[in-house]
């Protein structure tokens, strides 16, 4: 169902309100059969300390279509390449060669995030691996050609531990909505296994199925799985510039993930090996954000795996 850009702005200007997205009305926060507009809040507030210009209506109606509310709290939603202290085991925050998808990765002027992908090939026949345009190309800061280390900075990367070369990233625009947060870098791709992180094969990408299970693996919260919440959601995320930033088309999970997550691909773990739909990037302790691969392929152009002759991470 397309929400008019009226209606989304409408509801997203009132007070305590990040965005809004369609999908499953939850009870008890379980899945229901009805799907409903979702009205994305920082803080779910009782409607008796709202004032009456800001409280959600039970339905909208709009173009002969009338459609229920369902307010749902999302928390602190911003991006998530930070210095946060990984989880478990194992060491995803040291110096991998080769390198899986999964570990710790960053340009010299950010903290931390994601190694997203195994090596890809692009349209032009670049070996390129997949992240955060706010991971390997910070706003004002990165240019092309720009070192990307394994690990990041945080965790002690230095010119050593250099990677692969800055090839673009999708400019994060403060004035209007965007629709990825995407970054690919040029690499060798016997640098790399063609394997996740805990997860294992890598096998390409997929389309979405809105009741599976997902799963990714990150530099800071390891292998997680969650549902996905909604779809097309139009909403503010700090974290870029002053004040938050839209986005819009994104998918919204449950929460699985943390600080240092960004850039991790979000997938089906499958008979056929792990295939992804997303490509995380921002998130909460109630939320998790992420860019579908129709956008990221839409910036980048079409991106293809490429076989792997090498074996499981050994540190060199």
């Amino acid at each position: 169902m397309d929400i008019p850009r009226s209606v989304r702005e409408d509801l997203e200007s009132r007070e305590n309100v990040v965005g809004t997205c369609i999908g499953p009305k939850r009870v008890g926060d379980q899945p229901t059969d009805e799907e409903v507009l979702i009205v994305l809040v920082s803080e779910k507030l009782p409607e008796t300390h709202l004032a009456e210009v800001d409280r959600i209506p039970r339905e909208i109606e709009f173009d002969d279509t009338r459609i229920r509310t369902d307010v749902q709290e999302v928390g602190d939603v911003r991006t998530q390449a930070t210095a946060t202290q990984p989880a478990e085991e194992p060491d995803r925050e040291r110096r991998w060669r080769p390198a899986p998808a999964g570990v710790s990765l960053g340009h010299s002027e950010i903290t931390a995030g994601t190694l997203g992908s195994p090596p890809l090939e692009t349209e032009d026949g670049e070996t390129v691996v997949l992240t955060n345009a706010h991971v390997a190309a910070p706003i004002d800061t990165a240019e092309p050609g720009d070192d990307i280390l394994q690990p990041g900075p945080a965790d002690g990367g230095t010119d050593d531990d250099v990677i692969g070369t800055l090839v673009e990233g999708s400019e994060i625009r403060p004035d209007e909505p965007n629709t990825t947060d995407s970054a690919i870098v040029e690499v060798d791709p016997e640098q790399f296994t063609g394997t996740v992180l805990g997860i294992g094969e890598f096998t390409g990408f997929t389309e979405m199925s809105a009741d599976a299970t997902f799963t990714k693996s990150g530099r800071t919260t390891g292998v997680t799985t969650g549902d996905l919440r909604g779809r097309d959601a139009r909403i503010k995320v700090r974290g870029y510039h002053d004040e938050p930033t839209v986005f819009e088309g994104i998918d919204v999970f449950g929460p699985m993930s943390a600080a240092g997550d960004s850039g991790s691909l979000i997938g089906i773990d499958g008979d056929d090996g792990f295939r992804a739909t997303d490509l995380l990037f921002a998130g909460s302790d109630r939320t998790t954000l992420a860019v579908p691969m129709d956008a990221v392929e839409e910036e980048h152009g079409a991106l293809a795996p490429v076989e792997s002759e090498s074996g499981g991470g050994v540190e060199n």
